[in-house]
């Protein structure tokens, strides 16, 4: 599952996967607290008129718009809304966040998030099968709503399992626009925006379903549609809506908060106080979020005898003669064979995917209609974890490329492993030759210092060791990210692991996300098109790995991660004895040993 925001209307009304909108202080609050309130029947509408048409058939609706209109309403107001009667169904009529909404139609799925839900929806796109388009509603306005880009780059940070939400707030708060929209907004701006700011306080996540009538019927995540008003001529009244229940003063139990002061200070303590009223629930609901991101959803069921990788591991006569022809080929006469391989692997479906714990760091936008070029650069070393991804990638309809490096380490097992894999696979294989002599202050490259050999359980205790290569997997990635702008790739996957690992600092989401940051502000490919750079290992324990592995297909007897070299692994470093573990907890035999 991919996380991309939207960077034009075009992309949202293109997508057709999981699309969620955002207009943190109108339109997605104000929906969040009607539901919150127990309203069974909340409709959406972009266009005046169609509110005027509607009202004069169905008068017992409340109205909260945004634009002026000749029947009895109140502003599209988190606050209004907040205090609304549960038993009376509602509208909404806003700009920017229902102009949104309605150009997502072709999305399978349409959700409605904001800082108010923000959790709760992070927690949803977390289980997503799908990928997910972020839309701030901002896109259909002014570049001035500048709290929706604000929500959405937190929220997908967020279902990386980085950030936080009140880094945003922090960032909102120092902008102008807070200043106009707390002094020039509408008159409940304060109200609304203590609302709109208190983290997750409305745990809905509103989904959005398009009535043929012409307006959309939204309703909780995880419920029935309506169908009623989905299907309903606009002459009829659905049975089940309520007649109008004046609403009584034990019902509005959200009592109206103290304006803030309009000064530079007044603003700074108003958002102050909101970011200290979520201090203790952020701490445990990242540590809750935390949690599910280290839980894997493969299960140790064997692998279908019809698995979507067989025909790339089953080498047809064509494919042998290629594999055998591919060292005096030049890169154009190999490209034939690597379309090839990339033909006989049926790309997975979202209803078939395999899992992972996938995280993504994007600058990209999304491609219209909903698809991307899917042409990714694999940074493979011919170990478990790279295999394993260049076969998740390929599983996923990836056009790949192999990126293999050579940096002077003691021993060629992985190379000659990744040749042999490359090869039997078809695909186009990159060998690149480092020479960086002040490589050798490393055990992994000097063949003179003694590897680690410490226990399994004291792996994590022992800070950064020997083994680390000065600033590799930054070396690995500026060298994908040459090789993406060349050959017009829009993706490069890597197999880095956060969960069971030595302690590599290149190896955290954090300096993912930073690299990716840097590729798509300093690449041709990045700054015109947006590229992303996968890491389907990143929240997966070794033993997870083994499992999806298994799952994949993948031919342990070739891959290579001992870093002692010789026949046979030496069972003593770290990277032997994490292998080992993942193997045992899976119930998997490692075909290496054989």
């Amino acid at each position: 599952m991919s996380v991309l925001i939207a960077k034009t209307a075009g992309e949202c009304e293109q997508w057709t996967d999981v699309t969620v909108v955002v207009d943190v202080l109108r339109t997605s609050t104000t929906l969040c607290a009607l539901l919150a309130r127990g309203k069974k029947t909340v409709l959406g509408f972009d266009k005046a008129e169609d509110v005027t048409a509607f009202t004069s058939r169905h008068a017992d609706f409340e109205v909260y718009s945004e634009q002026k209109l000749s029947v009895s309403h109140e502003d599209d107001s988190p606050y209004a809304a907040s205090r609304a009667s549960g038993r009376t169904p509602a509208l909404v009529l806003s700009n920017e966040g229902m102009k949104a909404l309605f150009a997502a139609k072709n999305a399978s799925t349409v959700l409605v998030g904001g800082f108010c839900n923000f959790y709760t929806l992070a927690d949803v796109l977390a289980n997503m099968d799908k990928d997910v388009l972020l839309v701030p509603a901002s896109l259909y306005g002014t570049a001035d709503s500048v709290e929706d880009g604000f929500c959405v780059s937190a929220l997908k940070d967020c279902v990386q399992g980085i950030g936080n939400p009140e880094d945003a707030i922090v960032e909102f708060n120092n902008t102008m626009r807070c200043v106009e929209f707390l002094k020039q907004g509408p008159k409940n701006a304060e109200k609304d925006a203590k609302i709109a700011f208190k983290v997750d306080d409305l745990k809905v996540v509103p989904q959005v379903s398009f009535s043929d009538q012409g307006y959309a019927v939204c309703y909780p995540y995880g419920t029935q549609a309506p169908e009623a008003w989905l299907v309903t001529k606009p002459a009829e009244q659905p049975a089940d809506v309520p007649a109008q229940t004046p609403v009584s003063a034990t019902q509005e139990t959200v009592s109206a908060p103290k304006p803030a002061e309009n000064t530079k200070s007044g603003l700074k303590s108003f958002f102050s106080g909101i970011l200290n009223t979520v201090k203790e629930e952020k701490r445990e609901l990242e540590q809750e979020i935390a949690n599910s991101f280290g839980e894997s959803k493969v299960d140790n069921a064997p692998a279908p005898a019809e698995d979507l990788l067989d025909a790339a591991l089953k080498k047809t006569p064509a494919r042998a003669a290629a594999s055998s022809e591919s060292s005096a080929q030049t890169p154009a006469q190999q490209q034939p064979a690597a379309k090839a391989a990339a033909a006989d692997v049926e790309p997975i479906s979202g209803q078939q995917a395999v899992p992972s714990a996938e995280v993504t760091f994007s600058g990209k936008s999304a491609v219209f209609g909903g698809k991307a070029k899917k042409k990714a650069i694999v940074l493979f070393s011919g170990g478990l974890d790279s295999t394993t991804c260049l076969y998740w990638a390929l599983a996923h309809g990836y056009e790949c490329e192999a990126l293999t490096v050579s940096y002077g380490q003691r021993h060629d097992r992985e190379v000659l492993a990744a040749q042999m894999i490359a090869r039997n696979l078809g695909i186009k294989h990159h060998m690149i030759t480092l020479n960086l002599p002040w490589l050798s202050c490393c055990s992994l490259v000097d063949k003179n210092q003694v590897l680690p050999d410490v226990a399994l359980e004291d792996i994590p205790k022992e800070g950064i060791p020997s083994t680390y290569v000065p600033g590799r997997n930054l070396m690995f990635l500026s060298i994908a990210g040459s090789l993406l702008d060349a050959i017009h790739a829009d993706t490069i996957i890597a197999g880095p692991n956060a969960i069971d690992f030595s302690g590599y600092p290149d190896c955290t989401p954090a300096f993912f996300k930073a690299a990716a940051d840097a590729l798509n502000r300093g690449t041709k490919m990045g700054v015109t098109e947006g590229i992303e750079v996968l890491a389907p290992l990143m929240r997966m324990s070794k033993t997870d790995i083994v499992r999806l592995a298994a799952k994949l297909k993948v031919p342990f007897e070739l891959t290579w991660s001992c870093y002692a070299g010789g026949k046979k692994p030496c069972g003593h470093c770290d990277s032997c004895k994490l292998r080992a573990k993942g193997f045992a907890e899976a119930g998997v035999h490692d075909t290496s040993l054989d």
